[in-house]
């Protein structure tokens, strides 16, 4: 309920409306990319070849990668 609320409560009838809304986005998307950073930091060094490691270095990729690509939307 809460999320569907908040996706509500953004008004998005104009482009500079549409683009706060997207910076929100974007804002969002890099602090859970910062977080996933920080826990592929806190993966003790022994652990740096297992599975684990490997998927969180992937998501920061990708994330980064998303990041790049939706900013290209509104502010290329």
């Amino acid at each position: 309920m809460a999320r569907t609320a908040l996706l509500n409560s953004f008004d998005c009838s104009t482009r500079r409306k549409r683009r706060a809304a997207f910076r929100f986005a974007l804002d969002l998307l890099e602090r859970v990319r910062i977080a996933e950073e920080a826990y592929l930091g806190r993966i003790p060094e022994n652990l740096q070849s297992g599975d684990a490691y490997a998927a969180a270095d992937e998501t920061v990729d990708i994330l980064t990668d998303g990041i790049v690509f939706l900013s290209d939307a509104f502010y290329a």
